[in-house]
């Protein structure tokens, strides 16, 4: 475990990474550290550590060594995600078949990249979910199947219990969640209403905390199943029947 002393360029994006192997942990920080705009402000080699030094300082995007996934994987994906509200977790994984896939998605990750991947593809991965795009979305576009399994998944999470009115949702919050069905990244959401970035992601962060949910894409199943906010697909309220966000081409 280790943390970074020196200062940060304030436009660089802060990454944590966490692997139980000292030598993949230091050949990954040297692939990353080459390129601009990145800069490793801690290591782990549990998720525990993990924690630790994110409430110390929380960092932009956690990346997480999977390797052999196990029953306790899907959980502490979602425990890093508590963490770091305003942050992303991106999954490096061995693989990157259905069930892995589907286990970072229902963990929370915003990014999955396999160990094959190109380092190109990783850097890539890392600077979207920085932004708060979800790139794993894209790998769930060409599985359709996948996606609807996805969102069958959170569906009955969000049918747990009796049905609940929007808690009180402000208008902001209709907009941010709404644009969000479309697929638009922090960024993209800010412009449409005339807010900051860091703005829109604090607001999520508040309207995740307040719903009980880990995943931007949870919250926007939840919000479309019960009708608080329009379908994207089909423009008007759709409470039960719902497209699969990851399917339609945004």
């Amino acid at each position: 475990m280790s943390t970074e002393d020196h200062r940060r360029p304030s436009d660089s994006i802060a990454l944590l990474i966490l692997d139980e192997h000292p030598v993949l942990r230091a050949g990954v920080r040297t692939l990353l550290e080459s390129e601009d705009g990145v800069q490793v402000v801690a290591e782990a080699d549990s998720v525990d550590q993990a924690v630790d030094l994110i409430r110390a300082a929380p960092p932009d995007v956690v990346l997480m060594d999977v390797g052999e996934a196990s029953a306790h994987t899907v959980e502490d994906m979602r425990r890093l995600g508590r963490e770091v509200p305003d942050g992303a977790i991106v999954v490096f994984a061995g693989r990157d078949d259905d069930e892995d896939v589907y286990r970072a998605v229902v963990g929370g990750a915003a990014g999955h990249v396999s160990s094959t991947a190109q380092p190109a593809e990783l850097l890539d991965t890392i600077r979207r979910a920085a932004t708060g795009e979800e790139p794993i979305r894209d790998m769930l576009a060409q599985r359709p199947a996948l996606g609807r399994r996805v969102l069958e998944a959170f569906a009955r999470l969000a049918a747990r219990g009796p049905a609940r009115q929007a808690p009180q949702l402000s208008e902001r919050e209709v907009d941010i969640l709404s644009f969000a069905a479309q697929g638009l990244t922090n960024q993209q959401i800010g412009h449409q209403i005339g807010l900051s970035e860091h703005t829109v992601k604090a607001a999520i962060s508040r309207l995740l905390a307040r719903l009980g949910l880990h995943h931007r894409t949870e919250a926007v199943v939840h919000a479309l199943r019960h009708g608080w906010i329009q379908s994207p697909v089909a423009g008007a309220a759709q409470p039960v029947q719902v497209e699969s966000p990851f399917v339609e081409p945004y």
